[in-house]
């Protein structure tokens, strides 16, 4: 494939099946948190933003302390997109050794600021507090910063939606099933998700009914 056709990496990170959420800050169900993709898929980057404060949270995908424990470097994912929310974090603001590790689940609120230029980045959250920790053992988290194949997932079933393979698929059946089942009328945010054991029976009954098959 020639060098000029190959894909738009970047922006296919950036991009969101979930395009029918019309408010400036689409919003978590039922918390005041942001979406990263409301900040990260907006032409800019999300640089027309920078000033202003936000509430988000996730899991942390890969964490570094610098400056001799100083601070930490956090690359955060809420599931919302496939790109990472770059966030900075003082020692002064909370124990480090809790968020740095990759798998941690934190919530975090802070100031939106623009990155020094030349790093890769066009936003990044300044964290001025930290509203939770859900801390995780290095030692025995199952999902190691390296490629994964599918095979190694089959046996952390639970774990697959954190890949980014996994969590493309899930956004996609999630818009499928919204464009083609009765519950598109009342669409939100909330996430169409199939249970491994129980859906495949209800969603047949349900798409019979509405085809009249």
């Amino acid at each position: 494939m020639a060098e000029d056709s190959a894909p738009p990496v970047e922006q296919m990170a950036l991009a969101s099946l979930n395009d029918g959420v019309s408010t400036p800050f689409a919003k978590a169900e039922f918390s005041d948190r942001v979406l990263i993709r409301t900040i990260l898929s907006r032409a800019d980057g999300g640089a027309g933003l920078a000033g202003q404060t936000f509430k988000v949270g996730g899991w942390v995908k890969t964490g570094r302390e610098q400056g001799k424990g100083s601070f930490a470097f956090l690359e955060l994912n809420d599931g919302s997109c496939q790109a990472n929310l770059q966030v900075i974090v003082d020692a002064a603001v909370a124990p480090l050794g809790q968020i740095v590790p990759t798998g941690a689940c934190v919530n975090v609120e802070g100031l939106l600021k623009l990155p020094p230029e030349g790093t890769k980045q066009r936003v990044e959250l300044r964290v001025e507090k930290v509203h939770h920790v859900g801390p995780v053992d290095p030692a025995k988290y199952p999902l190691p910063k390296t490629r994964l194949t599918l095979e190694f997932l089959r046996d952390i079933v639970h774990f697959r939606p954190r890949t980014n393979t996994i969590s493309v698929v899930a956004r996609i059946r999630n818009a499928l099933a919204y464009a083609l089942l009765p519950t598109r009328s009342s669409r939100s945010t909330a996430f169409f998700i199939y249970t491994l054991q129980l859906s495949p029976p209800v969603i047949v009954r349900v798409l019979m009914k509405c085809f009249k098959l």
